[in-house]
């Protein structure tokens, strides 16, 4: 790490270029193979992500944990191939999706478990629309 002395003489080119290299080395723990990522650990292969782990493939994703080749989640666990979903966990093939658990194929959907090929649903588990309360009672009997 730099001194206040030191980083005060730098230049701008010489800043950007020690910012790069506090990326790489501080920010990229056990990384390999990935770029513009920020407070990353143990990342293979990821672009442009920021606190995430374990994650493989992914890029623009943040808050996320044992990923595989999702791009602009965040929040998500053990999810592949997905996109634009949040708070997810063990989904696959998933867009647009939110607060979903074992979901796969699915699109635009908030707070489902356990679907397939679901667009736009609420509140479902197995392809069966619930209520809310319904819903929250499984998912709570569940465990999940």
């Amino acid at each position: 790490m730099k001194t206040k002395k030191e980083i005060l003489s730098m230049n701008l080119k010489e800043i950007q270029n020690y910012t790069l290299s506090l990326d790489q080395k501080s920010y990229g723990s056990n990384c390999s193979n990935c770029s513009g990522c920020v407070i990353c650990a143990d990342c293979f292969n990821c672009s442009n992500c920021s606190d995430c782990s374990g994650c493989s493939g992914c890029s623009w994703c943040s808050w996320s944990a044992n990923c595989i080749n999702c791009s602009h989640c965040s929040d998500c666990s053990h999810c592949s191939n997905c996109s634009h979903c949040s708070n997810c966990s063990n989904c696959s093939h998933c867009s647009e999706c939110s607060s979903c658990s074992e979901c796969s194929f699915c699109f635009g959907c908030f707070k489902c478990s356990f679907c397939s090929g679901v667009k736009n649903g609420q509140y479902e588990i197995c392809n069966v629309k619930m209520t809310k309360e319904e819903y929250d009672k499984k998912i709570k009997e569940l465990n999940i």
